[in-house]
C-alpha cells in the first residue's frame, strides 16, 4: 500500500511547537540577564562617580568651595566616615600615616542595593599626601 502524506502529522507539529518553546524561554532567560547586567552598569557608575567625588574631596581639601561642601583643610583632620546620598552609602575607611607620616591611605565603597534586593558595591583605594599641590 502506497500512502502519500499531505501536510505534517501531529507528532512533528508538537516537537516543532516544543522546539520553538525552549528557544522563546531561552530568549526571556537572556532578556532578564541583559536587564540586570544593564542595571549594575548603570548603579555602578553612579557608585564610581560617588567614590570619585569623595577622593577628589581630600585630594583637593577644600580649595574650591563649588568641590567641597565639608571644606577639609588640614590633613590631619581627615579621617573615616560615612555619608548616605540617596540610594548610596559613601563609606570611607583612612588608615594612620604611614613611615614618613604624610601619606594616608583611604579606601572608599560606594553601596547599594539593587532591584532584586542584593547588595552591591564598588570600591577605590587611593594615598593621599599632606602636601597639597593646591594650597598656596
Amino acid at each position: 500500500m502506497i500512502c502519500k502524506q499531505k501536510g505534517f502529522s501531529l507528532l512533528e507539529v508538537v516537537i516543532a511547537f516544543l522546539l520553538v518553546g525552549i528557544g522563546v524561554l531561552g530568549l526571556t532567560k537572556l532578556q532578564v540577564h541583559i536587564e540586570r547586567q544593564s542595571d549594575y552598569a548603570i548603579e555602578s557608575v553612579s557608585a564610581l562617580r560617588l567614590a570619585e567625588l569623595k577622593l577628589e574631596e581630600f585630594r583637593t581639601r577644600g580649595a574650591s568651595s563649588a568641590i567641597s561642601l565639608t571644606a577639609i583643610t588640614d590633613f590631619d583632620s581627615i579621617t573615616s566616615g560615612t555619608k548616605t546620598s540617596g540610594a548610596y552609602t559613601v563609606e570611607w575607611d583612612v588608615e594612620p600615616p604611614t613611615i614618613s607620616g604624610s601619606l594616608k591611605s583611604i579606601i572608599v565603597t560606594t553601596s547599594w542595593v539593587d532591584r532584586v534586593g542584593v547588595s552591591q558595591s564598588v570600591q577605590l583605594e587611593s594615598m593621599i599626601s599632606s602636601h597639597s599641590e593646591f594650597k598656596r
